[in-house]
């Protein structure tokens, strides 16, 4: 069973964003993105209960590599607008 308090969820990461732009406001938001990648990541990939464990490769069918490249910039595009929106609340705060 996965523990829950290992899992982050949208508002650990919204306020990490926050912390992030806090420091340094003109922070690029591919720099931002870069940081929240990495809080994201498991902290022992290897942790029994990981659901990816062992894993190591995932193998996209060709047939769906640009849906998959489609969804994953759309993602991305979402989380740039978090972190602008974030920046912009910052700034008129």
């Amino acid at each position: 069973m996965v523990k829950k308090e290992s899992r982050a969820t949208k508002q650990d990461v919204l306020k990490r964003i926050e912390g992030i732009l806090r420091r340094d406001i003109n922070m690029e938001v591919k720099l931002v993105f870069a940081k929240i990648e990495k809080f994201l990541e498991p902290i022992d990939k290897k942790a029994e209960g990981f659901p990816g464990a062992g894993i190591g490769y995932v193998h996209i069918d060709e047939k769906l590599q640009a849906e998959y490249m489609a969804w994953e910039k759309s993602i991305k595009q979402e989380w740039f607008e978090v972190i602008e929106g974030i920046r912009e609340s910052l700034r008129s705060g």
